[in-house]
């Protein structure tokens, strides 16, 4: 028997998972169930089943984190998400944790949890050969990531030349020539936050990491590895003067950022050298580089060269140069100047920029000053804007953050001022789900509706809600269907369909969820 976890926060789906198939027929064991991601990661330390199917919508640790949390603890644990959540980057993470299938609650039948689950069983099967049984190359493919991290730990601390070299050659990496030029990879933080949340960062970089691996294996002599730092990678050759090496490199990450814009829309910007060195000093070369990391702070190149001529060697202090600025936004802020806040944002970058201002001093100046203004329009602030803009390590990338920020708080001003507010009322929120009353209306879907980014939109309803947009959903629409229950003889299925639910047996679900009662149960209580 292949052993299985169940995890979803929503009791009902867990029963209507367990009854939905005969679970020890497909040669299935459910060894647990769990309502919460961090009693599941317990249990999971205590069972170690083969499969878990778990809800995306967790609260405290999401399914994703707690997918990346289980799949340390047991690499090979397969992988089903179920979500209300019918979101092109949700699925696309799901991909990159190796899960074998994203299943959408709404649309979930019998034949489709079955479908999946053999896919499952299939894919268990094929690898549940004993380890004396595995070749080299099988144990390798396995532990690769393990391995690289190891070889570029060694390749840090340098080691033995030959070791290093014998090390990387176990690992299908050659690294026969003398010459080695090293360089970094950076997501742009501004552009991530526009579409992601930051608990998906370390998702999305493994994701960043993977999409390099796959555009280099057409370029000889590259290897990338994904550092805690940054995504690195090294290239190894051999001089030759016909032949253009850092040609053949921009033509490389070139490539890499267009494919992760493609698929990821997001703006990465690379860091590498033109000077070659020997393999004992890679490691020397890239202390260097994180030790400096702010050396093109100022510079707005997505691909720069290492050994490039900065205009100075020294940041400068900030003193009270940016005090006019940094009082004039919150001025800007609190008379809704969209407008105004960006041309301050501009003599802040330029004065920066022109003084040569120290970046990390710079960056604290900001966020005291938007703690500030944050404070006059909301209780707490987001945290994860504060980390993402300590992290940035160009000021383009920071300004965009900011400007991003305060356009936020002036929706927040605007909302204080009541009637004037900008933000959607309820009433438009509820009138798009009456015009899509059939169709399954996700926040995603609202959201673009509204023309609001949709993590802020999700944040947003739930302040104004008190609860998450899917149960919002599902309550709005049990309400339609209980007045067609009471005023129509249209059967439990034509009320199902017309509300949105391609599934009579989950209709039925939601509504008892609702309702403490079946569809039939209600009907039969009012007399129809």
């Amino acid at each position: 028997m292949i052993n299985i976890m169940l995890v979803d926060d929503d009791v009902p789906m867990i029963k209507y998972l367990r009854q939905l198939i005969n679970w020890e027929e497909l040669g299935l064991n459910v060894v647990g169930t769990s309502y919460s991601s961090i009693k599941a990661l317990e249990m999971f330390k205590q069972f170690k089943p083969d499969l878990v199917i778990t809800d995306i919508g967790l609260p405290q640790m999401n399914g994703l984190e707690l997918a990346s949390e289980l799949k340390q603890i047991k690499p090979d644990v397969r992988m089903i998400f179920l979500t209300c959540h019918e979101d092109f980057h949700y699925a696309q993470k799901a991909i990159q944790l190796n899960a074998d299938s994203y299943l959408i609650k709404d649309e979930l039948t019998k034949e489709q949890l079955e479908e999946s689950l053999k896919d499952s069983i299939n894919k268990i099967n094929e690898t549940s050969v004993s380890l004396e049984g595995l070749s080299y190359k099988e144990i390798l493919n396995r532990n690769i990531e393990i391995l690289k991290h190891s070889l570029f730990d060694r390749l840090i601390k340098r080691d033995e030349p030959e070791m290093l070299i014998q090390f990387a050659k176990k690992l299908d990496i050659s690294w026969q020539y003398p010459s080695f030029i090293l360089g970094t990879g950076h997501i742009s933080l501004s552009t991530f936050m526009e579409k992601y949340s930051y608990q998906d960062l370390s998702i999305i970089k493994y994701g960043f990491y993977n999409i390099a691996c796959d555009v280099a294996k057409k370029y000889h002599g590259i290897t990338f590895f994904n550092e805690e730092e940054s995504i690195v990678f090294v290239y190894n050759y051999r001089q030759n003067i016909k032949f253009d090496h850092h040609q053949y490199i921009q033509s490389l990450l070139i490539g890499i950022q267009e494919k992760i814009f493609e698929l990821l829309g997001l703006e990465i910007s690379f860091i590498y050298g033109r000077q070659s060195f020997d393999i004992k000093n890679v490691g020397y070369v890239f202390q260097h580089m994180i030790h400096n990391r702010y050396r093109f702070f100022y510079h707005t190149e997505l691909i720069l060269n290492w050994d490039k001529q900065t205009k100075q060697s020294a940041f400068y202090p900030i003193s009270r140069l940016l005090d006019k600025e940094m009082s004039e936004l919150i001025i800007a802020v609190k008379e809704k100047d969209s407008k105004r806040v960006k041309d301050i944002l501009t003599v802040i970058t330029q004065t920066a920029s022109e003084k040569n201002l120290d970046p990390e001093e710079l960056k604290k100046v900001i966020a005291r000053r938007i703690r500030l203004i944050e404070l006059q329009y909301i209780e707490t602030g987001n945290e994860e804007f504060y980390s993402f803009l300590e992290e940035c390590g160009r000021l383009s990338d920071v300004v965009k953050l900011v400007e991003n920020k305060l356009t936020q708080l002036i929706q927040w001003n605007g909302k204080m001022d009541g009637a004037s507010s900008r933000e959607p009322k309820l009433q438009e929120i509820d009138q798009y789900i009456v015009q899509n009353l059939s169709e399954n209306v996700t926040s995603t879907d609202v959201a673009a509706h509204l023309y609001m980014n949709p993590s802020y939109f999700s944040r947003y309803f739930k302040r104004l809600t008190g609860e998450n947009f899917t149960d919002y959903v599902h309550r709005f629409k049990i309400g339609v269907a209980i007045k067609i229950l009471e005023q129509t003889g249209e059967s439990v299925e034509e009320v199902a369909i017309k509300c949105g639910y391609s599934d009579r047996t989950y209709f039925s679900k939601v509504f008892k969820k609702y309702t403490k009662m079946t569809p039939r149960e209600y009907r039969s209580k009012v007399g129809y």
